[in-house]
Parts: structure tokens; sequence; C-alpha cells
């Protein structure tokens, strides 16, 4: 019985103990994690570095959704800091998407428009970082237009915002598939869905036109340069 006592009361002592060290991680990774901002973003990188992330990584996918999901404009320097970390500690991008994902799902299902929002925001720019795979986009987007609606097509306006030059880098055809179920969408009587699409067209059309003018450009500088190559080979003749 003794001997029993005593097994029992070592067993409670590290339970305090593994507890009271779960509690310091946790105060850790949310007092370093709540300060993060463009301007020490490296140091809270080593700060978080410093404690135990294998263990807390739960804790910290947490925090970074919560924080983002009340503040969007945060969402570049929340996904830079996963994107540092996944560098170091896979796992803890991995987790960071598939809870991402999940959360997305959720709110699909329930019609959280905001909720819907704010996670395809996290995750364009995880895409960014290529922390996140371009075929999550797609699958995102496809998603999405299946059965458009006035919140899904809001939805993916917000998505393409912010993933939309990436994937126009990587693969343009997922970029160009967008912007064609926009289209589509224009010609189908839904006043909302053209008031959402039209500034997106009119950014589409307007990096098209740059791109042609920066070709004629290209085009006219060659141009002059065979031509003053003809007048300089007249003159020698």
């Amino acid at each position: 019985r003794t001997m029993m006592a005593d097994a029992a009361s070592r067993g409670d002592a590290k339970e305090v103990q593994q507890r009271e060290s779960w509690d310091q991680l946790k105060k850790r990774i949310n007092a370093s994690g709540n300060r993060a901002n463009i301007g020490n973003i490296k140091d809270i990188i080593v700060e978080l570095f410093g404690a135990n992330l294998v263990r807390g990584r739960g804790l910290l996918c947490r925090l970074l959704m919560r924080a983002q999901s009340q503040s969007t404009s945060f969402t570049a320097v929340y996904a830079a800091l996963v994107a540092v970390i996944n560098t170091k500690l896979p796992l803890i991008g991995e987790l960071m998407v598939t809870r991402l994902v999940l959360q997305f799902c959720r709110a699909f299902k329930r019609d959280d428009k905001g909720l819907c929002i704010s996670s395809v925001m996290f995750l364009a720019h995880l895409s960014n970082q290529r922390v996140a795979h371009e075929v999550l986009a797609f699958q995102i987007v496809s998603l999405l237009l299946e059965t458009p609606t006035d919140d899904s097509v809001e939805v993916v306006v917000a998505f393409t915002r912010e993933v939309g030059a990436f994937l126009g880098s990587i693969v343009p055809r997922v970029l160009n598939y967008v912007f064609d179920a926009f289209r589509s969408i224009l010609h189908e009587d839904r006043l909302t869905h053209i008031v959402i699409t039209r500034d997106l067209l009119v950014m589409h059309a307007t990096l098209s036109t740059e791109k042609i003018m920066r070709d004629l450009k290209i085009d006219g500088d060659l141009e002059r340069r065979y031509e003053s190559r003809l007048r300089y080979d007249s003159y020698k003749r």
C-alpha cells in the first residue's frame, strides 16, 4: 500500500508538472503570436522557435486562425510566419492547411460567408508562400463556382484578389477558368454578380492591356532599331 501511494503521488506530481509546463507553453505562444506584426515578425519567429512548437503546434495554429479571422488585414503577416516555421517544421504547415480547409468546409455548409472569406484569404496567402499547393486553390474555386450564388461568387472574388497573381504566374489556366466563369455569370440576369465581378474583369483587362502595351513597346523599339540599321546601311552604300 505504501508503494502504491508513493507511485500515485509521483504520478500526480508528474501530471501537475505536465499541466504547468503546458500552461507555460500556451502563455508563451499566445504572448508571441498576439504581438506579431510586419515590424517585429523576425523577433517573433525567433521567440517561437525557442518554444516547443512540436508539442504546441495545435496551440499555434488555433491562435493564428483566431487572430486572422478577427483581423484579416494581418493575413499576410500570419501566412509569412507560418511559411518560415514550415521550412523547419513542415508538420505545422500541413496542420494549418488541414485545419483551414476543415474550417472552410464547415463554414461553407453553414453558409457563414464571413468565415468562408477569412478562411480562403488565409489559404490564398499560404498558396502564395508555397505552403499550400496550387491544386487546392483550383479545388476551392471549382467548388464555389459549381453552383454560383451571390455569396459564393463574393468569396471567389475575395480569394482571387489574394491569389490571382500567383495563379497567373504558375497555372494561368486556372485564372483564365475563373475569369471565364465570371464572364458567363455576367451574361446572366443577376445584377449582384455583375456588381461583384465588374471590378475584377476591369482589373483583368487592365493587366492584359499593360502586357499588350509592353509588347508593343518592345516591338516598337525593335522596329526603330531595324529602321536605323536600314538607314545606316543605305548611307554606307
